[in-house]
């Protein structure tokens, strides 16, 4: 009878072990150790201009989280939520909070879209809570991005240069692209966007990004159609950077330089994808483009620039975090100060009057008149 009990004692320890075993096979787990935090202390700024801190990745990497994980970042002045792990900045979107792995290997927080402010020297807490099922989704968007030419099946579509259209826009009167002002040993877009620009017969540049003082480094040493129209005087450079919806005067003047100014027109950034694509739906809303013209829009920038194909989840998730987004401030501009407090999952703006929201938020917010809005709209639609 001992000897009976023992042999089934011993196959039932065996069963359970086994069952672990396979179980660890074939049932995946998070590995990550459940709500874990890290701290560390501020040691400067990003190439964000946000905090960067004295945490490196294997700090986090060592308690099992991986690309995509979400933390709340806690500083001596806030609490942010739903912070994204990222690399490099890979994958973010505008107005996303987060947790950035700096190509140095220390780690960033920030917001794309609002200043996360801490001082040097002040301590940085992230708490794990989970994964970003946004992320997951669209799993580094970025990774089709290559600078050779023949990765491309068009000089366009390496440019991200194409005409904005839909609505009552006039046919060759507003186009997007990548930066035409790059020296080409920097970036060899640049060369692209500048032959273009010349068939298209673009006659003012509104380079988002830059400022008089980088268009004139530009126009000593480089060449190109783009470049002939900057040292002509015909474009704007407003300086807008990545917190571009919060500078309403740099929109303004944008608004305004198109009024003063004959197209065919270019709008650039630096890749001509988010600066570029706020201003654009902007004008579309107002020349009366329908919402799937100005998604299509939108995500034209990210398959050119990514190699998305449409229809995708990846061009579903840049439709979403793109066009939702900025139409939703748009439509909503006193909401720009709650950058932090949004939840992006729950914002639908499939109601929205897009053309009623862009010409309240012309003339509400920033401040134009009807006779200036009516003008802009002459130039684009006739």
């Amino acid at each position: 009878m001992k000897s009976d009990h023992n042999w089934l004692v011993a196959a039932f320890m065996v069963v359970v072990l086994m069952g672990a075993s396979l179980g660890t096979c074939f049932w995946p787990s998070d590995d990550s150790e459940e709500g874990f935090s890290v701290s560390g202390s501020v040691i400067g700024l990003s190439s964000y201009n946000q905090p960067k801190t004295d945490m490196v990745a294997e700090d986090l990497f060592d308690h099992g989280a991986e690309l995509g994980a979400t933390f709340t970042i806690t500083t001596e002045g806030g609490v942010y939520h739903d912070a994204i792990l990222f690399e490099e900045y890979q994958g973010i979107f505008m107005y996303d909070i987060f947790v950035n792995i700096e190509t140095d290997g220390y780690v960033s927080i920030g917001c794309v879209g609002e200043l996360i402010t801490a001082d040097e020297g002040s301590e940085i807490t992230l708490t794990y809570t989970g994964t970003s099922e946004r992320y997951q989704k669209e799993t580094q968007y970025t990774k089709g991005y290559t600078d050779v030419r023949s990765d491309y099946p068009s000089d366009e579509v390496f440019a991200n240069f194409y005409e904005v259209t839909g609505g009552d826009l006039k046919d060759d009167i507003l186009y997007r692209s990548f930066s035409s002002l790059y020296a080409p040993e920097k970036q060899s877009r640049s060369t692209y966007v500048n032959d273009l620009a010349e068939e298209a017969g673009i006659q003012y540049l509104i380079a988002l990004s830059y400022n008089d003082k980088s268009v004139k480094d530009a126009t000593d040493r480089l060449d190109g159609h783009c470049i002939t129209l900057c040292k002509e005087g015909k474009y704007v450079a407003p300086s807008m950077g990545y917190l571009y919806i919060q500078q309403k005067e740099k929109t303004k003047l944008v608004m305004e330089s198109i009024l003063d100014n004959d197209g065919a027109y270019l709008v650039h950034c630096n890749v001509g994808r988010d600066r570029t694509g706020f201003v654009i739906l902007l004008l579309q809303a107002l020349c009366n483009c329908t919402p799937d013209e100005m998604k299509e829009c939108e995500a034209a920038a990210f398959c050119n620039l990514y190699n998305i194909d449409v229809g995708s989840k990846e061009y579903e998730t840049v439709v979403d975090c793109t066009y939702t987004r900025n139409m939703y401030f748009i439509a909503y501009p006193e909401k720009i100060s709650d950058v932090f407090e949004i939840d992006w999952d729950t914002v639908n703006v499939d109601s929205v009057d897009t053309y009623s929201a862009a010409y309240s938020f012309c003339t509400d917010y920033l401040g134009l008149t009807d006779e200036e809005v009516s003008g802009i709209q002459q130039k684009l639609c006739g």
